[in-house]
């Protein structure tokens, strides 16, 4: 009884079918960075004046930035930023100024006075310099009593 109800049909998937075929979604526009491999830098100074020196980088180098003789090119001002916020911040602007040649760039990240635990916008930025961003690191120091970062970048890319 069902096939002789169904005797005259024709089959959806022949070649009559009325459909569009839907193209595969373009590449997404995000690229992915892949930030360099870390490099152990070596720490002087305490919490209130502190460098940081890459392999092959004098204690002279580390004194010129802190003079004044290397001028800072580029800043990225954190004040009023979370920590998560001034981290990706922090990642996009050393990516940027890397690229586009920049030796010295200034990251000011504030003293913490107003906050209840300390500077944890300075300790963030150091924390990345030190870690996952060292590699775009080529020596950093701080400027404006510790209120600021120099930061001496490795060449641009």
């Amino acid at each position: 009884m069902f096939l002789a109800a169904i005797g005259g049909a024709t089959p959806l998937d022949g070649a009559a079918r009325d459909r569009v075929p839907v193209p595969p979604p373009p590449p997404s526009p995000v690229r992915v960075v892949e930030l360099p491999p870390e490099v152990k830098l070596a720490v002087d100074g305490d919490a209130a004046r502190y460098a940081a020196r890459a392999p092959g980088v004098s204690h002279a180098q580390i004194a010129d930035l802190r003079s004044g003789k290397v001028h800072a090119t580029a800043t990225l001002d954190l004040h009023g930023e979370t920590t998560a916020d001034a981290s990706a911040k922090l990642r996009q602007f050393l990516l940027g100024s890397v690229r586009a040649g920049h030796g010295c760039v200034r990251v000011i990240h504030g003293k913490g006075t107003r906050s209840e635990i300390g500077a944890p916008l300075r300790e963030m930025v150091l924390a990345e310099l030190l870690g996952a961003l060292s590699g775009y690191v080529r020596a950093l120091a701080s400027d404006s009593g510790d209120g600021a970062t120099l930061i001496a970048l490795r060449g641009s890319k």
